[in-house]
């Protein structure tokens, strides 16, 4: 397990993902896709000659090794679960949806781990009570802030992405953005089937 002040520098490292949807605030989908993902490639590239030649992981090792978790030596980095979600997202959703989506994955991820390991005392499932209700508390200003998202829609995909960044098998940098949109989409679309009955 990495030490408090390696989750605070990887949580760092995390954030500096902000920069893709602020590029798609900025810009428009088809000229982020079209940084993204060749940049998606490169790095899934890197990243699976990292696990396969000693050689690239002794270098990666030299920069990365302190903030790199035990179960990423040997399969794909947060860091390439974040870049095959942002271009996931970004390509099959709109502007709406993936921008605050994005911003849950990158801020609210961050802070239910610093929050977890620093006042976690309640563990659930190898995570912290206190670190899932900063990340559902986190995301709900984030959708707040979005002023295009129906609220409510919005909150209830919040507590569907709280619940999968708890129980989730698989890497919450993919589950975490897939599982908000998808619920936003879903709801949103059954809320105009309902009304059109």
């Amino acid at each position: 397990m990495i030490t408090f002040s390696q989750e605070i520098i990887r949580k760092g490292v995390h954030l500096s993902s902000l920069i893709i949807p602020l590029f798609l605030y900025l810009y428009d989908k088809t000229i982020t896709l079209y940084i993204l993902i060749p940049a998606t490639i490169i790095f899934l590239t890197i990243d699976i000659l990292r696990i396969n030649n000693s050689n690239i992981r002794n270098i990666y090792n030299i920069f990365f090794k302190s903030i790199t978790r035990s179960a990423e030596n040997q399969s794909l980095t947060g860091a390439s679960y974040i870049f095959i979600s942002s271009s996931l997202i970004i390509l099959l959703f709109p502007k709406f949806i993936a921008i605050p989506c994005l911003v849950i994955m990158s801020t609210s991820d961050s802070l239910a781990a610093i929050i977890g390991r620093s006042w976690g005392t309640i563990p659930i499932n190898g995570k912290t009570l206190e670190g899932s209700i900063a990340f559902f508390l986190s995301s709900i200003v984030i959708v707040l802030i979005s002023s295009e998202l129906n609220i409510s829609i919005a909150i209830f995909s919040v507590l569907i992405a709280t619940i999968v960044e708890l129980y989730s098998p698989l890497n919450d940098n993919l589950s975490v953005p897939i599982s908000f949109a998808l619920a936003y989409t879903l709801a949103d679309t059954a809320k105009f089937l309902v009304m059109g009955l």
